[in-house]
């Protein structure tokens, strides 16, 4: 009977992990989409700078474009797409449609965007592994 208790006890420590570990995997999806709206808002707003925060390449050789040409440019909406698992760990791609208007000419153009996000385990968050859609200037 006492094997029987013990059983019983782990039975129930196994459902208890296994279902914060659910929870945790949801939560860090939920700061996923919190980082990307983060990114896609700042983008929307002209927060350039902001927008480059959330950008870290995993291959530190890497660098990010100059963003100065930005302020040329007016994003007028943003449509994402589902964020799909690469089947890398923690590593998701989404696609975005961004709608702008290049300031000088009035011409609302349309780009889309692939994007790598990568969540670093170390910081407990997500970062963009792809640089700036490829916006047109004239």
């Amino acid at each position: 009977m006492n094997n029987v208790k013990w059983f019983g006890f782990f039975l129930i420590i196994a459902a208890l992990t296994s279902g914060c570990a659910h929870l945790s995997s949801e939560k860090k999806y939920e700061k996923l989409e919190a980082t990307q709206k983060l990114f896609w808002k700042s983008l929307r707003w002209k927060s350039y700078e902001g927008a480059a925060r959330v950008i870290r390449f995993r291959n530190p050789a890497r660098k990010l474009a100059s963003i100065e040409n930005l302020n040329r440019i007016t994003l007028t909406n943003y449509e994402e797409g589902a964020s799909i698992s690469t089947g890398e760990e923690d590593v998701y791609t989404t696609d975005v449609i961004f709608s702008y208007v290049q300031d000088e000419t009035g011409r609302l153009l349309q780009v889309k965007h692939k994007e790598t996000w990568w969540y670093d385990k170390e910081t407990k968050n997500w970062f963009l592994d792809s640089d700036m859609p490829d916006f047109k200037f004239d």
